[in-house]
């Protein structure tokens, strides 16, 4: 490749990562909001009893954030409160988070199959 099309091409990731920069930052924005709110309900769910649908709604709402690392520490604070109450939900909530976020800690294991599900060992680097 000539150095030309070298400048060409960071020229081209230059523009497209500066386009991309608003967005970016919007998303931030949304996952701090997200982490700010989510931080009041998990407090109010750990410190009372609550019903199982009412966790399964949170943590369902809660998974699509569960990438960020306050975040999963919110998750997981609400998993291990209500562990022993509803092991059930609890459990199936583990699992979409690791088929989610962590599919490789699912290779070896007797769930291997949901790691084959859906194409995912594809998308993986």
């Amino acid at each position: 490749m000539t150095e030309k099309g070298k400048d060409n091409i960071d020229s081209e990731i230059d523009s497209l990562a500066s386009k991309l920069a608003p967005i970016v930052e919007r998303m931030k924005e949304i996952y701090n909001l997200a982490v700010e709110e989510y931080t009041q309900l998990v407090e109010d769910i750990c410190n009372r009893r609550a019903t199982e649908d009412e966790v399964e709604w949170l943590l369902t709402w809660m998974l699509d954030f569960a990438d960020d690392g306050r975040m999963l520490m919110l998750y997981k604070r609400v998993c291990r409160a209500y562990l022993m109450i509803y092991p059930e939900a609890i459990l199936y909530y583990i699992m979409e988070y690791r088929k989610l976020y962590d599919p490789n800690s699912l290779i070896g294991t007797k769930y291997e199959y949901l790691f084959h599900e859906n194409g995912i060992e594809n998308n993986l680097d």
